[in-house]
């Protein structure tokens, strides 16, 4: 603490010493600026005093001269009694004028702002010496007359300085003689020297010996002490002028001999160290004396102790003595004594303590045997098996449970080896027991298995093995058995596994049960070597079913189908329905009639039923595509992807059709290109992208246009329109044309009541598309647009191609009659091209016929198409039918087919097809 106490009042002695030079150094620095202030304010005083010495009078010069008169006269006394250099007088342009004393003086340009600004101004200047100058205006009657500037000497400031502080001040200017600059080169660093300094034989050296040693950036503000000489000097430079707080000459050079004050403050901090001394040795020896009492006290104790472990508190007590805590002197070998005997206190009422529970250890035991006796009963009754077994397997005991499970009493299980109740089968569950046997598993495993009963009955159990340990018997180990009957679980397990696996709608498999089965079947056909095929179905009509009357008949048309199929595979065959629309077939033991047959089979099965929902009427089919492994794949996964494309193709082909894969098939550019046109095709449908164009036809004998032909045409995004060549084959491909040729019609028929509208008794042909006919709904759709009075049905005229007609010759006849009950009319294109037409002719319920325009279109050149031409014409009118020619040119093919007896003429030359206005 005397330590701490020393030091203290070291650092307070430096501080203190530092404070009071800072507050020296504040002072001098004050009383150098009053002085210099003082200085000024007496050169300004002066000046004025100069300048009135008369009243001012209305005659200037007058004035002036009696002014100038004064100064001459007074000039010593003044220049004595004041320490005026020189007094000078400027006119009103700053031209100097009549000057007094020393004539050197700095440039004039703050005699030029006095006269601006009509205020007095003072400076310093140095140009050998440093001079105050005060400059103030002289004023007139009404302005400023001239200019009156004094000059006094710095020396008078520095005299008064040394007189108010006892210390020394110098001036410090800039060093602008080639002499001065080569005593700097020669070793002084400042360039700057003294104008003038107070006791110049003491300081001039010190200055110098600062000037080689130091740099004038360390002194500017800041003291700083210096050793020279066996003196402390503090040395300090001050700006005499603020210039923005830039250090710009003149500058104060103040010196303060402080050897006193240092050696003062070394002698005061010798006197600290040494009562600082002193005193740590007297506490060191107060601390020993206080060490000795206390060890001695502390070896009391220390005999004491022992009686504790030997329970003698009262003989502790008495050799233990404390002083009360009110009392002078207690200490903490006091306080350590007292927490002794309590110690003792605690130890003897714990001694009580465990007598009582000794006691109580005893009540306790009686009821821990009483809740073994709760437990024991209560694993009887635990309704789980709960067995415990050696390591062996030998069995030591089990529950009500377990007996009950095995169908036998404790009395024939007890010694067995476990490993008995459980079935050849069941070796999993074995192998994992053993090899906790035998410590390689940890020390529990867990198994689902099985548990065979004395009469061979089989249980699903959930097994739980554990290894226990038995301390109080030398680590001894045997297996904690626990089984959970879960046969009830397993039949619901069973259950949802057939849920998973079936599909809920149609009772066949999904898609999980026909990828498992598949696996199964392909690896026993690339066992045994024999041919697998897979049929990929995928229905025509269902989304079609599915739009227009709801899930609801979708689901029962996918029963009706799934029906249907079930009856037309053989009992070997898997079906399976893996999406929303779309079946496989697994055919093992396959060859290429019987694939082929199949096929046919099935799209013959299922277009034989009729579909009937919302008074609409539905037939089935599937497109099939089919792979055969090992022909066509040998994996899952490629036999499915190329059937995939096969099915794809199939759609092309129409509805109802099959196709076997073919490796040679550019499968990817065909389904590249098909999903390009159905996406096209599509959006078109949706967005009423299909327009008509209208061209004329013309009736030859009155030579007036009859009717128009519709003609489709799709716009695209950009305006350009694709024409029917390009893209009717396409959408008959992917199905969609049925539903264009609904468009067209509505379009037609729309048409045909604007005629009407306007008074225009025009009639309209519309082309329908051959696969059309096999879409049964499409003549509901038909009938229901003529269902309409503003409809004159003999106006609208259906066209179907020849080849159409004979090809599909059945159900194309129920279509025509059915269009001609609604009051319409037939033509039949393309005719002349094939033979069969000819006979088709006879009875076909036709009013048209449309000569091909191949055979029409170089009549005026080839005499051969020209008979035939003619022929076709008379054949056509003795059926009773009118003929059209197509592909009419020229003015002189129309002269011809005038010449011939054609009925109408339709072409480019008697006018393009063009959307009307």
């Amino acid at each position: 603490m005397q330590s701490v106490f020393a030091f203290v009042s070291y650092l307070n002695a430096q501080d203190n010493f530092e404070n009071n030079r800072k507050n020296i150094q504040g002072n001098h620095i004050s009383v150098v600026e009053t002085l210099t202030n003082d200085s000024f304010l007496a050169l300004e005083q002066f000046a004025e005093l100069v300048s009135v010495v008369n009243d001012p009078s209305p005659d200037v010069t007058k004035d002036q001269h009696h002014m100038v008169s004064s100064l001459d006269e007074n000039w010593s006394r003044w220049q004595l009694i004041w320490d005026i250099e020189n007094i000078t007088f400027f006119d009103k342009q700053g031209a100097r004028g009549k000057s007094w004393g020393n004539s050197s003086m700095p440039p004039d340009a703050t005699v030029q702002r006095v006269l601006k600004n009509e205020v007095p101004e003072h400076q310093i200047f140095c140009p050998y010496n440093c001079f105050l100058q005060a400059i103030i205006p002289v004023m007139g009657t009404a302005e400023i007359t001239e200019v009156l500037s004094v000059v006094r000497s710095f020396a008078d400031v520095i005299i008064k300085y040394r007189h108010a502080t006892n210390s020394d001040i110098g001036i410090l200017i800039a060093d602008r003689t080639d002499i001065d600059k080569a005593k700097v080169s020669s070793g002084n660093r400042w360039k700057y020297k003294l104008s003038g300094m107070t006791q110049p034989e003491k300081n001039l050296p010190i200055f110098m010996f600062i000037s080689r040693h130091y740099t004038i950036d360390e002194f500017f503000n800041i003291g700083k002490n210096i050793e020279f000489d066996n003196a402390v000097y503090e040395v300090r430079v001050l700006p005499i002028q603020q210039t923005n707080g830039n250090n710009k000459p003149p500058f104060f050079f103040l010196i303060d001999d402080i050897t006193a004050d240092i050696n003062h403050l070394r002698a005061d901090l010798k006197r600290i160290w040494l009562y600082g001394f002193l005193g740590l040795l007297a506490s060191l020896l107060l601390i020993l004396l206080a060490l000795h009492v206390s060890l001695r006290r502390i070896s009391r104790l220390s005999k004491a102790l022992p009686l504790l472990s030997k329970n003698h508190f009262d003989q502790f007590r008495e050799q233990i003595s404390v002083i009360e805590i009110s009392n002078l002197g207690y200490d903490e070998l006091d306080k350590l004594s007292f927490t002794a005997l309590n110690l003792a206190d605690q130890l003897e009422h714990l001694e009580r303590e465990m007598r009582v529970h000794t006691f109580s250890l005893l009540e306790k035991s009686q009821e821990l045997a009483k809740e073994r006796d709760f437990i024991k009963q209560l694993i009887e009754l635990a309704p789980i098996i709960i067995i415990i077994q050696k390591l062996n397997g030998i069995i030591l005991t089990i529950n009500q449970a377990g007996v009950d499970s095995l169908e036998t009493d404790n009395s024939t299980i007890i010694g067995k080896v476990f490993d008995v109740f459980l079935p050849d089968s069941d070796q999993e569950h074995l192998k994992k027991l053993n090899r906790l046997r035998s410590g390689e598993f940890g020390d529990q495993v867990q198994a689902d298995g099985l548990l065979m009963t004395e009469t061979g009955k089989l249980r699903d159990i959930s097994w739980l093995h554990k290894i226990l340990t038995f301390k109080q018997q030398g680590d001894k180990r045997a297996i904690l058995t626990l089984g959970l009957d879960i046969s009830e679980r397993k039949i619901t397990e069973a259950r949802n596994i057939r849920m998973a696996y079936y599909d809920y709608l149609t009772g066949l498999g999904n898609r999980w049960k026909f990828q498992e089965e598949f696996t199964q079947k392909l690896a026993s056909a690339e066992r045994y070597g024999y041919q697998l095929a897979l049929f990929y179905l995928d229905l025509d009509r269902f989304k079609e079913i599915n739009d227009a009357s709801g899930h609801e008949a979708g689901d029962n048309f996918l029963k009706m189908v799934a029906n249907a199929l079930k009856g037309a595979i053989r009992s070997t065959d898997l079906l399976c329905r893996i999406g929303g629309d779309e079946f496989t077939l697994l055919m093992p033991h396959a060859d290429m009639p019987g694939v082929n047959h199949i096929a046919i089979k099935i799209n013959d099965v299922l277009k034989a039923q009729l579909f009937t929902c919302a008074g609409k009427s539905y037939t089935a089919s599937a497109s099939i595509g089919i792979a055969v492994f090992p022909l066509h794949g040998s994996t899952a996964s490629m036999l499915m992807a190329n059937a995939d494309l096969a099915m794809y193709q199939a759609k092309e082909l129409g509805r109802g059709q099959h196709h076997l894969y073919n490796p040679e098939y550019d499968y990817l550019s065909k389904s590249n290109q098909t999903i390009r046109w159905r996406t096209i095709l599509e959006d078109a449908l949706a967005n009423d992208k299909f327009v008509l164009f209208y061209q004329p036809i013309l009736t030859v004998k009155s030579n007036k246009i009859s009717h128009f032909e519709c003609l489709v045409r799709l716009q695209q995004d950009d305006g350009q329109l694709l024409m029917p060549s390009d893209f009717v084959y396409r959408a008959e491909e992917l199905g969609l044309i049925a539903k264009i040729d609904r468009i067209v019609l509505k379009k037609a028929v729309e048409q045909h009541i604007e005629f009407n509208r306007l008074g225009k008794k025009y009639k309209l042909s519309v082309n329908i598309s051959k696969l059309s006919f096999d879409d049964p709904a499409i003549f509901d759709d038909f009938a229901q647009l003529f269902d309409n009075p503003e409809v004159d049905q003999k106006s609208i005229i259906f066209e179907i191609t020849d080849t159409a007609a004979v090809s599909n010759y059945q159900s194309t006849n129920v279509l025509i009659n059915r269009i001609k009950a609604l009051g319409c009319l037939l033509a039949l294109n393309d005719f002349g091209v094939e033979y069969p037409s000819l006979h088709y002719l006879e009875n076909a319920p036709v009013d048209y016929v449309k000569i091909d325009g191949s055979l029409i279109r170089r009549l005026d050149k080839n005499i051969d198409d020209k008979a035939f031409v003619k022929a076709l014409i008379e054949v056509a009118h003795s059926f009773g039918k009118k003929t059209v020619a197509e592909y009419v040119e020229s003015e002189d093919i129309l002269v011809t087919l005038r010449e011939l007896g054609i009925d109408y003429a339709q072409g480019y030359h008697i006018g393009k097809p063009k959307a009307l206005e």
